[in-house]
């Protein structure tokens, strides 16, 4: 049963107030819960008699649902919502859209988030790297692709899911100055992706190169590293990478088996799930940062 929707909670239970979004709580820092997708008045009147659903919620809940669903699409193909392209380099961390770029976190170089900071401001209690840049993972606010799934409008749902580049699902951070400045910023794709759908994430990397223009690239493939193996017949390990517009890019693919990993489990003669590399990076920083370590100082230009 999938989830549709931020919804209110009150007094332990979900509902919502009739004037209100049905995304946010009735009352500020009250916390919120998932709603569900409205069922038949059967399955409601026997949820009120086992004293599951609270007599506010069963009339709440469902004309909300109704009511945000059936006025997302207008909103948010007027009103595009910001993208980590959007992000002028450099840019006070301040001036970061808090409200579509949530859950900020210290970002581990592609893997899963680490160390919430709430906040985009508190990007100190993240570790520095040997740039002097600090990494913060987040992802985009799913509400409006939420409220498309709860009108099943899945032309709406393809429109507000960003976290998505030709099909596949990444991850995002930004990478930050000790002056609070916003240096770069990476884009992965998603290591814990369905096998059907990781196995092309390399070839996002087409799509990487391409937005900064197909020319002046220099690319490398990189030899095997010991116990790395071609799958079916293909192997790739390439990092190619191009100065463009004052901006270092960096764009990596992969696709091999790493050591231990083949098509057979070698024990039991049966087919491996998941196993072997598929991925595709990009990296974009401001070359004044990496050349001069006193510019990670400053403040920006005129």
């Amino acid at each position: 049963m999938g989830r549709v929707g931020k919804i209110a909670r009150c007094s332990g239970e979900a509902c919502a107030g009739l004037t209100d979004d049905f995304a946010h709580a009735e009352a500020p820092g009250a916390p919120t819960a998932w709603a569900l997708p409205p069922r038949g008045a059967a399955w409601t009147g026997r949820m009120a008699k086992r004293g599951q659903c609270p007599r506010c919620a069963i009339a709440a809940c469902t004309l909300a649902l109704i009511l945000a669903a059936s006025s997302a699409t207008p909103a948010s193909a007027q009103q595009p919502l910001p993208r980590i392209w959007d992000v002028q380099l450099p840019s006070p961390v301040a001036d970061l859209p808090e409200d579509e770029f949530v859950d900020p976190a210290c970002g581990t170089n592609g893997g899963p988030p680490g160390l919430a900071i709430g906040t985009f401001e508190r990007f100190e209690r993240c570790r520095a790297e040997a740039s002097g840049l600090r990494e913060v993972w987040f992802r985009y606010d799913d509400e409006w692709e939420f409220i498309a799934r709860a009108a099943r409008d899945s032309d709406a749902v393809a429109r507000n899911n960003a976290m998505v580049v030709l099909g596949q699902p990444v991850t995002l951070s930004l990478l930050i100055d000790r002056a609070g400045l916003v240096q770069g910023y990476r884009i992965f794709t998603d290591p814990r992706a369905e096998e059907e759908v990781r196995t092309h994430a390399y070839g996002v990397a087409i799509a990487f190169k391409a937005r900064f223009g197909t020319d002046a690239w220099t690319c490398n493939d990189l030899a095997p590293a010991e116990g790395e193996t071609a799958i079916l017949g293909i192997f790739v390990k390439e990092r190619c990478e191009k100065n463009a517009d004052g901006q270092a890019v960096t764009v990596e693919s992969r696709y091999y088996y790493k050591p231990g990993q083949a098509l057979l489990d070698p024990n039991t003669g049966l087919a491996t799930i998941n196993q072997f590399e598929s991925s595709a990076r990009l990296q974009v920083v401001r070359i004044e940062t990496l050349q001069n370590p006193n510019a990670r100082r400053s403040s920006p230009g005129p």
